[in-house]
């Protein structure tokens, strides 16, 4: 699956995921997508493979698509909003 959505953190927002992850007094989904967001940076990874995060995290490779996805669109807020229910 090609990427379409690149994701290149900025130094603040490397450190904002970083104290995130190391603090670990927040949900676990919150704590995923901040690792998962720091494994696909491509300014300090390189060109990293959704299907390698997926492994690395034991997720989906859609999931590692959507962090990507919501990240470049929402930006690091992403991470910190619950995620909406779509039923109505």
């Amino acid at each position: 699956m090609k990427n379409i959505y690149q994701v290149t953190l900025t130094a603040d927002e490397r450190l904002e995921l970083t104290q995130l992850v190391s603090k670990g007094k927040c949900d676990a989904p919150k704590i995923k997508h901040a690792n998962t967001l720091l494994a696909v940076d491509e300014t300090a990874n390189g060109r990293v493979s959704d299907q390698e995060v997926a492994k690395q995290f034991h997720c989906h490779v859609r999931t590692v698509a959507n962090i990507r996805e919501h990240f470049v669109e929402e930006g690091l807020e992403a991470v910190h909003k619950p995620k909406t229910n779509k039923l109505d």
